[in-house]
């Protein structure tokens, strides 16, 4: 074996010394450097992290990639969470650096406080420090909830393609999903008290392992003191973890390498559904999170004698004073959600988890969703039932960690044997349901005095929401088509209906011509008749009547068209969300339509006297596990009678399941887009 020659001892000495000043007088490793595998080359540092991220040709379409990214939490006794946090990024475009040319951090000034220790832009092997006196702080954009939230913002120097952003920030507090706050400058370092969390003591948090850029490494530190437990899982991938503990503390870690930007597709459901993501807690259990809302909210729902009054007069009105619970509870379901509206204002501290007082609201005519929960519960209440306020989540599921993963809050009405009846006030206003349709399947969990566990809506069949859509129509001999469609909607689809028509009196036939523009752009005359909008006493029913001059095409002797209401509902996602949208080829994420559908469609076209409808081939049907369609078309004398019927059988689909799915679409589009013909020679 030929070894190369051994240096001289004093060149050895003196190529040690100058690596060790260049070491010392280099940049600052990044945090969790020294737990890196021993080896011949020094620990990482930002620089040489950013040197080996590669550029926009390593991470094709990204404009950005997280180089490194840590968080580091101590919780003390208290609940109260220190969190050090450092971020590396790299800018790989034109576009990144524009999108990434000033810093955010949103905050709410009630319940924590972040601090922005350290900016630097990373360029050309140097540390170019940002002044982050130049950090301000300004009320954030708001609509709709109009709390405390304010926005810290950071101007960077013009960035270049391939410079590093690296920031390091100290955050003090807790957030809560409700509320959805992110912490508050400026606060005092002796004012604990307000950063101790909603359930002292406890500690949790939903942390993603994935966002709209690539990661190379992000890792996520968590410690405990030594007598608190921890419920944690790791969700939709694999990462890295390890326990390790002394005689004060217990520290958990997770982390994940060369992790991709999320998936963006039409439809899909929250990232938390699809993308890696620790879900941990330290409450014992759901039953302890049920207790606690339920002792949180004990006195927001006393009953004043206005309340009292109101509450007898919507149901003396209705017909309903001695009436069954859920007949009562109905009445005032409707009362509220069309007399709360939807506009939030703070209540100070507690804001997010505490609901605001039926008295205050009740005054004040306005709430977000826990408000207007908690004044049906005071209704309800006020009107001998036992009802108690709900969290629950929309748009994604809920893990079996007893974590706060919660953002929307309900009210749930205790039946006598025990169960509870589940009423969303905030989600049904113009709607003739006690729960959206649009939320079957949804988590919640029920705030009670002896502790209720988490439990889930049941599914709702597509029979449950059907559109009947039925057409009549004439056709003259000069293709001009005048007809009149009726729609009428259950569940769901009495909800869109009713949002159709709601407040629109003077617009409404523009609304519709609008619609009706799929089928032709020279539409025209419409009129529009509906059943009231507020009227719950049964579904939904909109009627418009139209004409079309030219509609029908003279070809070879003869009449095409295609049909009016097949091309109305696979242009409207209003009345055919799954017919309407435009779906990729593959998947690779689920889709989340919220809620199942039956379309069941009949038109019935007269043709002019003596002429007929041409034979025209059936489509093959589809009958596939997440939906199904089936067509058909005869002509009965004059009458060409033209029918659909698709069903989106699951509100969530996986991506195993989707070339069924858009099988059953694709047949329903190629119904819709098939080209009648009428011919002279008919019945007369």
């Amino acid at each position: 074996m030929n070894l190369p020659p051994r240096p001289a001892l004093p060149t050895l000495l003196l190529f040690l010394a100058l690596a060790a000043a260049a070491v010392a007088a280099g940049p600052a490793p990044v945090p969790g450097a020294d737990d890196l595998p021993p080896g011949d080359l020094p620990p990482p540092t930002a620089l040489s992290r950013l040197a080996d991220a590669g550029d926009a040709a390593d991470h094709p379409g990204a404009d950005l990639v997280v180089v490194y990214e840590e968080a580091v939490n101590r919780v003390a006794p208290s609940g109260v969470t220190e969190v050090d946090g450092y971020r590396l990024t790299k800018v790989l475009t034109p576009a990144g650096c524009r999108d990434r040319s000033v810093l955010t951090w949103r905050y709410d000034p009630q319940s924590s406080r972040v601090e922005v220790r350290e900016v630097a832009v990373l360029r050309g092997g140097e540390r170019l420090a940002v002044d982050v006196a130049a950090v301000r702080d300004l009320p954030a954009p708001q609509s709709a909830i109009y709390w405390s939230d304010r926005i810290l913002l950071l101007q960077l120097p013009r960035l270049r393609p391939g410079d590093g952003i690296e920031v390091r920030t100290l955050r003090k507090g807790f957030t809560y999903a409700l509320l959805g706050n992110g912490g508050a400058a400026g606060a005092s370092a002796d004012d604990d008290a307000r950063f101790v969390p909603p359930m002292p003591g406890e500690y949790f948090d939903i942390v993603l392992f994935a966002e709209d850029a690539p990661i190379l490494e992000k890792r996520y530190v968590l410690s405990l003191p030594a007598d608190k437990r921890l419920h944690a899982e790791v969700y939709n991938g694999a990462l890295f973890s390890s326990v390790t503990y002394d005689a004060e503390h217990t520290e958990y870690a997770w982390w994940g390498r060369d992790l991709p930007a999320l998936v963006h597709e039409t439809r899909q459901p929250a990232a938390s559904d699809f993308a890696p993501k620790v879900v941990m807690a330290t409450v014992a259990d759901w039953e302890s999170k049920s207790r606690w809302f339920f002792d949180v909210n004990r006195g927001q729902f006393d009953v004043t004698p206005e309340i009292r009054a109101k509450v007898d007069e919507v149901l003396a009105a209705a017909g309903l004073t001695g009436a069954a619970p859920e007949r009562r509870a109905e009445a005032l379901l409707h009362w509220v959600a069309q007399n709360i509206r939807y506009s939030g204002q703070t209540m100070g501290p507690g804001e997010g988890f505490i609901l605001h007082s039926g008295a205050m609201v009740f005054a004040q005519r306005s709430g977000v969703c826990k408000d207007i929960a908690g004044m049906l519960v005071t209704m309800l209440r006020a009107a001998g039932l036992d009802a108690q306020a709900a969290m629950t989540m929309a748009g994604s599921r809920i893990e079996d960690v007893p974590a706060d993963q919660f953002n929307h809050c309900v009210t749930a009405l205790r039946l006598p044997d025990g169960s509870f009846r589940m009423y969303d006030p905030t989600w049904v206003p113009y709607d003739n349901n006690i729960w959206s349709h649009s939320e079957t399947e949804q988590h919640y969990l029920v705030g009670s005095p002896e502790g209720s566990t988490l439990d889930r809506i049941a599914y709702s069949p597509p029979a449950e929401s059907p559109l009947r859509a039925v057409h009549r129509a004439e056709l003259g001999e000069d293709g001009a088509l005048v007809g009149e469609i009726e729609l009428t909607g259950r569940g769901v689809m009495d909800g869109r209906l009713r949002g159709m028509a709601n407040g629109r009196r003077d617009e409404l036939a523009a609304v519709f011509a609008r619609a009706l523009a799929a089928v032709s752009p020279r539409v025209e005359g419409v009129r529009v008749t509906h059943r009231r909008t507020d009227d719950f006493g049964g579904d939904m029913r909109i009627t418009v009547a139209y004409r079309i001059p030219r509609y029908a095409l003279p070809v070879d002797g003869g009449l095409e068209f295609r049909s009016p209401l097949l091309q109305l509902t696979l242009h409207d996602g209003t009345l055919f969300r799954a017919g309407a949208t435009a779906w990729e080829d593959e998947r690779r994420t689920d889709i989340l339509l919220y809620f199942t559908q039956l379309l069941d469609a009949e038109e019935t076209i007269r043709l002019p006297r003596g002429w007929r409808a041409a034979d025209v081939e059936p489509p093959a049907a589809v009958d596939e596990t997440y939906a199904a369609f089936s067509g058909a078309a005869r002509a009965d004398g004059r009458d060409l009678v033209i029918t659909q019927r698709f069903e989106s059988r699951r509100r969530q689909i996986p991506p195993d399941g989707y070339h069924g799915f858009k099988k059953a679409v694709d047949a329903a589009r190629a119904w819709g887009d098939r080209v009648f013909r009428a011919e002279k020679g008919g019945a007369r």
